[in-house]
């Protein structure tokens, strides 16, 4: 895709018609393209993708207007109104405030991109945003010399890579220490359930394509929201995350409780015990039941009604199933989605419960930064939103990828299976890669 000079000027002259101020969007038609070959060709240090559960997706490059930090966050969604429907800021949040940021991630950044390509089915849109807040002339140059470095599309390239060592942190030894210590009757006094987690660090033969891996990864993962933030030209935050966090559309709200999990079986019969086995187990229906029970309850402090699923139902990945209920809700119309996702993240299917004992014991024994990992990733609008859990992800770099997995810790844990569980929530991608690196080095 390449969009002509006589495009270009179409989309001025409808900028040029509008107010003057505050932030205006222009738009025209496009055939359909794949998103991720146009945006692995663009060169600017901010580029992003999005995709939710029903195939919508957006490729987005530039910033028109940055946000970084609660209070920018929390002004501007107090400035978005339905007006405003068309225009998205897209972003994330970090797992906890107090967690170490990576480089270019810090606790919370979103943007307005400068360009967006969206995409429904068949139909496809490009559309500009200006920023008018501050020099108008200069803002039209902006535009103008950003459009210009605009790049055609061409298919991405498959990775070709081989792992050449692989570190697991904590360690396997370290992990039965810490699951020994929360599933003890002492811990378990004060706190019922902590999520650890795993970043798995492999160092490549060569630089790894982020474009190309997502890319890849969505197709194994086709029902699961996909994602892709690069602030820098340099880190991508990457993944294909089963999980809901919240959508919005107006004052009508869905989140999700998805907690326990159960391999794939390797025929039919055998995943459907599996799966039957997952519903009927009293530890994944208790962990599932927890995270189900802390959502409805944050959300009817802030909602007129609240309903949530009373039977969970299964969903089913390429490698994992998990267990699943849905919550439905009507918010208050004056709630704004920075108060939200304050109110709502971190879950307890990513952290713990109670929150604050939980948090505060993975902050302590974890051993890395998880970063935007188990964080909140999507986009919100005045009209819309829609936030995922940023869970099945990992970080990209030069000739290096880390990979992140967590399990939910409770009473009667065992941490050899708890252990195995995050292998299996890593194998998809870790397949893409490199099959050897399946077994720990």
């Amino acid at each position: 895709m390449q969009l002509s000079y006589s495009q270009f000027k179409l989309l001025m002259q409808q900028l040029k018609k509008a107010p003057q101020h505050g932030f205006q969007q222009a738009c025209i038609r496009l055939p359909k393209l794949d998103l991720l070959a146009w945006l692995n060709q663009q060169q600017q240090h901010t580029r992003g993708y999005w995709r939710d559960k029903h195939q919508q997706q957006v490729a987005f490059v530039g910033a028109a207007k940055s946000l970084i930090g609660q209070e920018q966050l929390q002004a501007q969604c107090e400035q978005l109104n339905a007006q405003n429907n068309q225009l998205r800021f897209y972003g994330g949040i970090a797992f906890a405030e107090q967690a170490a940021s990576w480089p270019s991630f810090p606790q919370q950044r979103f943007i307005l991109p400068r360009f967006e390509i969206r995409g429904n089915g068949e139909d496809f849109q490009f559309l500009i945003n200006a920023n008018f807040e501050q020099q108008i002339d200069l803002e039209y140059q902006r535009i103008e010399q950003a459009f210009s470095s605009l790049q055609a599309t061409q298919t991405i390239e498959p990775n070709q890579l081989t792992v050449l060592s692989r570190h697991d942190q904590p360690s396997q030894v370290q992990w039965q220490q810490l699951v020994t210590q929360v599933t003890s009757s002492e811990f378990q006094q004060h706190t019922a359930k902590v999520v650890l987690s795993r970043q798995t660090s492999l160092s490549l033969s060569a630089d790894i394509n982020a474009f190309s891996l997502l890319q890849q990864w969505q197709q194994k993962e086709p029902q699961c929201y996909s994602f892709l933030f690069q602030f820098d030209g340099f880190h991508c935050f990457v993944g294909c995350s089963p999980e809901r966090l919240y959508s919005r559309e107006g004052s009508q709200l869905s989140s999700e409780a998805l907690a326990g999990t159960a391999p794939r079986g390797t025929t039919p019969e055998q995943d459907l015990q599996l799966g039957q086995a997952l519903l009927d187990d009293a530890k994944n229906q208790r962990e599932n039941q927890l995270v189900a029970d802390d959502l409805s309850c944050r959300l009817g402090e802030l909602s007129l009604h609240v309903q949530t699923l009373a039977e969970p139902e299964l969903v089913k990945l390429a490698q994992v199933q998990h267990l699943k209920r849905r919550i439905i809700a009507q918010i208050s119309p004056d709630l704004d989605d920075s108060t939200l996702l304050q109110a709502l993240h971190p879950t307890p299917a990513v952290g713990g419960l109670p929150r604050s004992s939980a948090i505060q014991y993975i902050l302590k024994h974890e051993g890395y930064a998880r970063g935007w990992y188990a964080g909140a990733v999507g986009w919100f609008s005045g009209a819309q939103s829609e936030f995922s859990v940023a869970i099945r992800s990992a970080l990209v770099g030069a000739q290096q990828l880390t990979i992140f997995a967590g399990a939910g810790i409770l009473a009667g844990s065992d941490p050899e299976l708890e252990w195995q569980e995050l292998n299996h929530k890593i194998a998809t991608v870790l397949q893409l890669v490199d099959e050897d690196a399946l077994e720990q080095k």
